[in-house]
């Protein structure tokens, strides 16, 4: 089926938005408008907001696979995604499934934090002579932000892993945020 056009129209503005934003977060990070930016170097802070990214990518799709993969008999999988097999062998016995949804809510926390110390705005910016008014909602509304780490960070992950769980639970990125969650919970923060 076609998409309609007012799904065509939303997919187009909501794609530019997030591009834009991105655009803008990126130009603090090389203007030193962030903390890590401003105190450390650029570069740091390039690297720290995309790997906190892409890390928490993995903590909000591995809830969704491991979660969905409750109800699916390992022996039917183990052969051809091993490591998908190691992590629910982890996650579904006892009470884990809840002791790493307890640590990964803490991991979300911690990496979001991360992605707003590295890309955030710190102070009076001033950047590329944006009236105040665009400021005002991209930043000071943390518009861009929330834009950058929910659609790159959280929803397309979500998705992706509702429709690929093994998949998505088949790397060894997805076994070491497992064993970081409950290291968290375990530790009692």
């Amino acid at each position: 089926m076609a998409p309609s056009i007012l799904n065509i129209i939303r997919g187009t503005y909501s794609t530019l938005l997030l591009i834009f934003s991105i655009i803008l977060i990126m130009g603090l990070i090389a203007e030193r408008n962030t903390k890590i930016s401003a105190d450390v170097h650029p570069a740091m802070a390039y690297c720290t907001i995309w790997g906190a990214i892409l890390w928490l990518m993995m903590v909000e799709g591995g809830q969704g696979s491991l979660v969905g993969l409750v109800p699916v008999n390992p022996k039917i999988y183990k052969d051809s995604h091993p490591v998908a097999a190691r992590c629910t062998k982890i996650a579904h016995t006892g009470d884990n499934l809840d002791r790493y949804l307890l640590g990964r809510q803490f991991m979300v926390v911690l990496v979001v934090f991360t992605v707003n110390m590295s890309g955030g705005p710190s102070g009076d910016i001033t950047l590329w002579g944006l009236p105040d008014w665009l400021k005002s909602i991209m930043f000071g509304g943390g518009a861009a932000m929330i834009l950058f780490t929910c659609m790159v960070g959280q929803l397309n992950s979500q998705v992706i892993a509702s429709l690929c769980m093994l998949d998505y639970t088949n790397t060894y990125s997805a076994l070491a945020t497992l064993w970081v969650a409950m290291f968290i919970e375990w530790t009692g923060l």
